[in-house]
């Protein structure tokens, strides 16, 4: 699919924003410095935190290897201080729930999910084609919250299939909660 590119000083930007806040399931992908390797996480606490400057935050586990809460994305995330957050379609359920119970450090979640991997230009770890938005964000604060860190990142290019957003909207299709992927749609799932 074609991307198109927002224009982060567009009066637009702050729909962007709030579409961004209805607790849809995000799929985060990250990769060391050399993009030799490369990570996909899903998650779902992700959120904006200010409109001006326009900043997201995620949350994830950061355990060591070994320990329940290791995630190879979080370590990745840390060396290079960049990530992508792609919002998948209700068609991509099973790829999150793939990429959601496999450690990067054990498969190539992108090979193992039937991903493509995209670069935006914006960041070095790649984002996923198959996902409509897609944000390159790069780090800016770090907060310790018990086994899990919240991640402050800037974004610095939102790309979106061309459609999903027309006339100054998303069109009826993204908004619409029964066409979002929401972590209770996976959970039976995963547990």
């Amino acid at each position: 699919m074609k991307k198109e590119k927002l224009d982060l000083t567009s009066p637009d930007l702050q729909k962007f924003i709030f579409y961004l806040s209805n607790g849809q399931t995000a799929m985060i992908t990250c990769s060391n410095k050399e993009n030799t390797e490369r990570g996909i996480i899903s998650v779902s606490w992700i959120t904006p935190t200010s409109f001006d400057p326009f900043l997201m935050s995620i949350v994830m586990a950061k355990g060591t290897k070994g320990s329940p809460t290791y995630r190879y994305s979080y370590a990745l995330i840390n060396e290079t201080g960049e990530f992508g957050i792609n919002i998948p379609s209700k068609e991509l359920k099973h790829a999150v729930l793939k990429v959601g119970t496999k450690h990067g450090d054990e498969v190539d979640k992108f090979v193992d999910a039937g991903l493509t991997p995209f670069y935006g230009g914006g960041i070095t770890p790649p984002l996923i084609e198959e996902c409509f938005l897609n944000i390159e964000c790069k780090v800016l604060q770090e907060f310790d919250t018990g086994d899990h860190a919240v991640i402050v990142g800037k974004p610095v290019a939102v790309l979106y299939d061309v459609g999903v957003f027309a006339e100054g909207s998303f069109q009826q299709k993204y908004t619409d909660k029964n066409n979002q992927i929401h972590f209770i749609d996976i959970l039976p799932n995963m547990v």
